[in-house]
């Protein structure tokens, strides 16, 4: 049995699944193989921190470099913003631009150097949650996947050079002998110094699925009819993006972006909490409560959307948050707009669709680390009109609470959608599906 991997390099997390090929068209639950990347280690299992920290005369990677930036203190940074990166309008210009001294202060590395180590860590960790996986122990060779959050056609241009970098990072692991999450600079340098002068690496092979598109695929996997057309909100870390799939295949006119998602939610709680602490009166102050929050901001917005409220110790004070103060303030307004805009535009096209095919139901599903806000709920369950019915589906399908999980994947399964989607997505899903003319 063949099988494939697909790689999501989330903003704030990585995740990664493994799926045979024909999964999509045949649904079943033991053929959905979430990778479990960290291990035994805590936190969930499926979770990996998107992360690089220059720390001395060593490369950290995953948790240890997050823990690692946070010691060091404000002037130090981590380098977290892979997807913003390979998103860049100017792919070539971002990666050969030089690392800032607070990620790099021996002002050795370009950000593409960065980005190589990670996918490096990234790959190792992921080939070896197959290995420790009962259901992938025979899985021969595997196919390789990733996700990509941008629509624009240059993206298929870039693809090219993102892919290379997968192949470079392969033998920047072999190199390495990558096992755990922390290299000697040293040895990190020369590692990318041989593999950017490989040709090897340009014959590494790295298909790529838009991230809404796998999300949709994945939300489709459990309908029993697999024609059904269905629309997705996919509100990320650094991008909500929206699809629709009329069966297998992607409807273009419905496909839509928006560079605003959790970090900006996540902005809009800060400013709350601001508002909510009068008391810190200078920029340091401020920045300090940015500072202490950012760790906890994904688990105040899950509190503050499912109960209403959050609270928030900082120091001696403790600071209230309500559901009902972020959602007047000015710019989450403007963001919940632009998104109904976007999603209505595209639920329009997927009603004309629907229509044409003689169909009378869309099924309407949201994911992502956003999909719990009461404010996208809401959205996915607008009508269509025209005599088509709109279905939500739930943010969790009952099948993630299968007991071969463990638990781990429904709690955290609007993130790892776009993963399990990737790898499930047939052949015509792919962006660079017809790669003679791509």
């Amino acid at each position: 049995m063949s099988w494939t991997v697909c790689i999501d390099f989330g903003t704030a997390f990585s995740k990664a699944a493994a799926a045979p090929s024909g999964a999509w068209a045949r649904f079943d639950t033991a053929q959905v193989r979430p990778l479990a990347l960290r291990g035994a280690e805590a936190g969930n299992p499926f979770l990996l921190e998107s992360a690089v920290f220059v720390d001395g005369a060593n490369i950290l990677f995953g948790a240890c470099a997050v823990s690692r930036a946070a010691e060091t203190g404000s002037k130090r940074q981590a380098l977290r913003s892979f997807k913003t990166i390979l998103s860049a309008p100017d792919l070539e210009r971002a990666l050969t631009t030089q690392a800032t001294g607070s990620i790099d202060p021996t002002r050795t590395l370009r950000q593409r150097d960065l980005v190589v180590l990670y996918l490096a860590f990234l790959m190792s960790a992921a080939e070896r949650a197959v290995a420790a996986d009962p259901a992938l122990s025979g899985a021969g060779t595997l196919a390789w996947r990733y996700a990509s959050p941008a629509w624009r056609d240059e993206r298929i241009a870039a693809h090219r050079v993102i892919e290379r970098m997968f192949g470079e990072a392969r033998l920047v692991r072999d190199r390495l002998r990558l096992s755990g999450d922390t290299v000697p600079l040293a040895d990190a340098r020369a590692a990318l110094e041989a593999a950017r002068t490989s040709d090897t690496a340009a014959g590494w092979r790295m298909d790529m699925v838009y991230e809404a598109t796998a999300a949709a695929a994945c939300s489709a996997i459990a309908l029993s009819d697999r024609s059904t057309n269905v629309i997705v909100v996919d509100v990320g870390a650094g991008t909500t993006d929206i699809a629709a799939l009329c069966g297998a295949i992607e409807l273009p006119g419905a496909r839509a972006t928006l560079t605003r998602a959790g970090d900006f939610l996540d902005r809009v709680l800060l400013n709350l909490a601001l508002v909510a602490s009068p008391h810190l009166k200078t920029s340091e102050q401020q920045a300090g409560l940015w500072t202490a929050m950012a760790p906890h901001a994904r688990d105040l917005k899950e509190s503050l959307f499912d109960g209403g409220r959050a609270v928030f110790r900082n120091g001696e004070k403790v600071i209230n948050l309500k559901l009902s103060d972020f959602e007047r303030d000015q710019d989450f307004k403007q963001f919940a707009k632009d998104i109904e805009k976007l999603y209505l535009g595209a639920l329009k096209a997927l009603r004309d669709q629907a229509r044409k095919e003689g169909r009378k139901e869309i099924f309407a599903m949201a994911v992502g680390g956003g999909a719990p806000a009461p404010f996208i709920q809401k959205l996915i369950r607008t009508s269509a009109g025209g005599g088509v019915k709109v279905s939500a589906r739930p943010v969790v399908p009952e099948w993630t609470n299968a007991a071969m999980f463990g638990g781990n994947l429904a709690p955290v399964y609007a993130q790892l959608a776009v993963a399990i989607g990737g790898a499930l997505a047939p052949e015509e899903m792919l962006a660079a599906y017809d790669r003679a003319t791509a």
